[in-house]
């Protein structure tokens, strides 16, 4: 018998051997699922049966559902449900005018380019949110957005439809100093920044009969928390602290879905979700569907083991060629509506029932009126209905 020390009878080779097979493993599945994405083809209708049978079980609408929103004209209807409403939130822009016209639009409005102070654009854009089935505008938000917000579309009627907002950290913070992420939460300025205009949202927003609840609960976004770093949690559970004492309780959803799978900030959250998780690849509204299966997959997971929500969010296509001037822009996303209702389809695999409201579940979909980076539904010349059509023909209308 030979005694020679192989490379797997040498303990001292057989650990770093095992990780190396391991690492390779590992960078193969990725390859396959970056490139090809069979890893979540696979996985996703298996994952999509086991969901079913468990959501099967729903007892209907649950009683607890938001007091300030009323979704349908017939309570009956709402409780003889066997399966969740879903509440669908979409990304709305007030700062269109005649100067931001002119930085360049990927598409043009029906209703011309017009200004975000209008209110019959208002009432028109709020008339479609309710043929079309958005149950929520959520408004970018920063401190220098107050007066187009509050004398726009927070004045107007806005019926059925609520409005809630999308605290925009990155360009707060881009006006603040800090121009590029990570944003570190253990710079002094950066934490009062946040915890003061939080604070401010609260006595401006939270009191308004069209802001948006769950059970009580103001619904307040968190752009690119992805990209918090430092006491970010502890800066989050100081907000919450000060809310209360104003009387809310608030529910955060952080930015937090990418394809860099940060898991350890979801706690910090309600909810996670992202605005978008178009990336640059692939340039197909459906193939994009393909590649969102596998990561909203280990996302809604994740989340569920930390006990918080999963909110997933879908987007018609993506073209900021016209703002190439000021910065390198994406490949375009390209997508008929039929695409766009193939991720739509997808999106709905991952409704997940609201913790705090089971009854409830939630979508996002980017956006309304972005027409700088082509990500609107609002009709166009271009597109003219099929893109916000597609919302009601999945989700129905409210």
């Amino acid at each position: 018998m030979s005694n020679s020390p192989g490379i797997l009878k040498n303990k001292k080779f057989l650990i770093p051997f095992i990780i190396l097979l391991v690492l390779i493993f590992i960078f193969i599945l990725y390859i396959l699922e970056s490139r090809f994405f069979l890893i979540g083809k696979i996985l996703h209708p298996a994952y999509t049966g086991i969901n079913n049978a468990f959501s099967n079980n729903y007892p209907g609408y649950s009683p607890d559902y938001p007091e300030s929103a009323d979704y349908t004209d017939n309570d009956e209807d709402i409780y003889n449900k066997n399966y969740p409403e879903t509440i669908v939130y979409c990304d709305y822009y007030t700062w269109h005018n005649a100067q931001n016209w002119q930085r360049g639009y990927s598409d043009t409005p029906v209703l011309g380019f017009y200004d975000s102070l209008d209110p019959k654009v208002i009432s028109e854009h709020l008339k479609w949110a309710r043929d079309y089935g958005i149950d929520v505008l959520k408004i970018e938000y920063f401190p220098q957005l107050d007066e187009s917000i509050i004398n726009g579309i927070f004045s107007a009627d806005t019926g059925k439809t609520y409005l809630c907002l999308m605290y925009d950290s990155r360009l707060r913070f881009e006006n603040t100093g800090f121009e590029k992420p990570p944003y570190d939460f253990d710079n002094p300025e950066i934490k009062k920044t946040f915890m003061t205009d939080i604070s401010h949202i609260a006595d401006t927003y939270f009191w308004r009969e069209n802001y948006f609840k769950i059970n009580g609960k103001p619904v307040l976004w968190i752009y690119v928390t992805r990209d918090f770093t430092g006491g970010f949690k502890e800066t989050i559970k100081e907000v919450r602290e000060e809310l209360l004492k104003k009387g809310y309780e608030v529910y955060l959803v952080g930015d937090h879905v990418f394809w860099n799978y940060k898991f350890y900030g979801i706690r910090a959250f309600d909810a996670v979700s992202c605005y978008s998780a178009y990336a640059g690849r692939p340039q197909n509204a459906a193939l994009f569907a393909e590649r969102l299966k596998f990561l909203y997959m280990a996302w809604k997971n994740a989340a569920a083991i930390a006990g918080r929500d999963f909110i997933p969010s879908a987007i018609p296509g993506y073209d900021d060629t016209c703002l190439e001037n000021e910065r390198k822009s994406l490949p375009v996303l390209s997508g008929t509506a039929e695409d766009f209702n193939y991720q739509l389809e997808v999106i709905k695999t991952f409704l997940d029932p609201v913790n705090i409201s089971p009854g409830l579940t939630q979508a996002s979909v980017a956006t309304f009126n972005e027409h700088q980076e082509g990500t609107s539904v609002e009709p166009s010349q271009e597109w003219g209905f099929t893109r916000i059509e597609q919302i009601s023909e999945v989700f129905g209308n409210n």
